[in-house]
């Protein structure tokens, strides 16, 4: 059952990689594996997922991000 749940290191971190590294990809984008339920694949862009428009969610996630690692920036804090 793992092995269906998780990937390899190498394979696992493809798409953090591609997220990170890509230079024309548009920041607040969305990359995930593209096959069956985006657990495996290859990076590729989404763009009509509800979670990339929930700017609540978002802030919130960005403000206890920033009280659990004591780090603060003004962009999100500001209320954007």
């Amino acid at each position: 059952m793992v092995r269906v749940a998780f990937r390899p290191a190498p394979e696992g971190a493809k798409t953090f990689l591609y997220a990170a590294t890509m230079p024309d990809l548009a920041g607040g984008s969305y990359i995930v594996p593209d096959g069956l339920l985006q657990l495996r694949g290859e990076p590729a862009r989404r763009t009509r997922e509800r979670a990339i428009r929930d700017t609540d969610t978002a802030a919130r996630l960005w403000q206890l991000s920033e009280r659990l690692t004591g780090v603060s920036y003004a962009y999100w804090s500001a209320g954007r």
